[in-house]
Parts: C-alpha cells; structure tokens; sequence
C-alpha cells in the first residue's frame, strides 16, 4: 500500500468525520433556532391570520402569509435583532423592515394592520423580547463554540493531509520526470495542437510537448537541461494534408521552478504509462 493510498483512506475518513460534526452543529443551531421560534410565537402569535407564518433564522423573524392570487408565501414584514457593536455579543435593539407600496388591495390593508400590531409589540415589550432572545443565545454559546471547533479541527487536518498528498504525488513526478520522463495525453476529442506548451525560457517557449525528461542537472539543483519530443504538423502537397512528425528537442539550463510549474499545470494531462 502505497503512502498516498494510506493518505487518501486516511482523507475519506476525515471527510466523513467532518461531515458527522457539521450535521452535529446544525443540529444545534435547529434547536437553539426552535425555542427562539417558540419565545417568538408567545408574543405575536396573536397577531397572526390563519394560514399565516412565521420564520426564525439568523436573527430575524420574517411573518409571512399566501398571498391572494399567489401560489407563495410572501412577506409582510420582518424583525432584526441587532448590535450596536459587531463586537457585542447580545443583542441591543429590534430593527423593523417592510416595503412600501401605493396599492390599496385588500391583501396591502390586511399587511398594514399586522404591521401595526407587530409594531404595538415591539414598542411594548422589546426589552422583554431582547433579554429573552439574547438568554437563549448565550445558553447556546459554549455548545456551539465547541461545535464549530470541531469542524475547524477536522476540517485543518483535512487540509493537512491534502497537503501531504500533493507534496508526494509533487515528489513522485519530479522523480519520474529525472528517471524515465514524463507523457502527456491529448485532451479527449483535441488535435495535435493541443499538447501543452512549455515557457522553457523567459524569450522562448515549446510548443507540443508530448515528452519530457531531465537528462542532467546543474549542482545547485537549481536548473537541468531537458529533452521534450514534440510534435509538429508539416503540410503534404501530395496528400494535401498535414503529417505528424515527433522531433527531440534539448533545452540545456532551464530553471527546475519553470519544470515544476509545467508539471504542476499539466498534471492532469501526465500518462500512467
């Protein structure tokens, strides 16, 4: 079993983990967010038509109804809880939102008159309102702390072992690359053309290579001269076609960041065989 194969069972089983603790965290913020839903429904419930609702989320209250004529639900007017500070961690005031319109339909009169009542409330029990929802909040806060540290835990080692992986798989193709040399595919459906191109130089670039290997490199490790094969279409006049034609081509003194980056690039495209 190779490193990578241990790494990416290691990676799968991460992933599940990670997946188990972030159903875990919005298990929480579900029940956190029902008993804000229930506090919330003792004090305007009251104001409700039949067949109304209401939605608690994020720090807002939406009161929807169906609207006549409508297939949906549409929005009467919402509630904001919200802090004088982003550095708060209660909340300091219940902010109203509702749009305006010059429509006088029977469905725009009933809005204004749960708008009125919803603002009556507000403006009669808001204090009450606000120390309840930031109670429930603060009740909350350490269980959901922990939550989310847990997913940033796994979520750190997940990327850790990415990493790892790509520093091997990196190190694996430096090493065939500096041994038996490197293949490119074609792009499934592509044209001879369509070989990658490699900038070897900063003033000369190769274009087609379908091969490449480091045949030697400098002592600092720094540069190599390579071998690329690549491939040129030359026109046929007696066949008015173009014909494939692979030539070597060596590039003494090429700096190994532009192999590495060329590699790096084209990974996707490197043959198994």
């Amino acid at each position: 079993m190779t490193r990578i194969t241990i790494l990416e069972q290691k990676l799968v089983k991460l992933e599940e983990k990670r997946k188990q603790a972030i159903i875990a965290r919005e298990n929480l913020k579900e029940v956190r967010t029902g008993i804000i839903s229930r506090m919330i429904h003792e004090y305007f419930e009251e104001v409700l038509e039949e067949g109304d609702v209401i939605g608690v989320a994020s720090g807002r209250v939406t009161f929807q109804r169906l609207g006549y004529g409508y297939s949906y639900l549409k929005d009467l007017t919402e509630l904001y809880f919200t802090a004088k500070h982003w550095r708060d961690e209660t909340s300091n005031e219940i902010k109203t939102s509702f749009y305006s319109t010059s429509e006088d339909s029977e469905f725009e009169l009933r809005r204004m008159i749960l708008i009125g009542k919803v603002g009556q409330i507000v403006l009669d029990y808001k204090d009450d309102i606000l120390v309840r929802y930031n109670q429930i909040t603060l009740d909350k806060k350490e269980e959901m702390s922990e939550a989310d540290k847990v997913v940033w835990a796994v979520g750190k080692d997940i990327e850790e072992v990415k990493d790892q992986i790509h520093r091997i798989e990196k190190e694996n193709i430096l090493a065939k690359v500096e041994s038996e040399g490197i293949k490119f595919e074609l792009t499934k459906g592509a044209s001879v053309n369509k070989f990658p191109n490699m900038g070897v130089k900063s003033n000369l670039t190769v274009n087609n290579v379908k091969e490449i290997k480091v045949k030697n490199k400098t002592a600092s490790g720094k540069s190599a001269d390579i071998e690329l094969k690549v491939i040129n279409k030359l026109w046929n006049r007696e066949t008015q076609s173009y014909d494939e034609k692979e030539d070597i081509k060596v590039v003494e003194k090429v700096r190994m960041n532009n192999i590495e980056r060329f590699l790096q690039f084209n990974s996707t495209r490197i043959s198994a065989s």
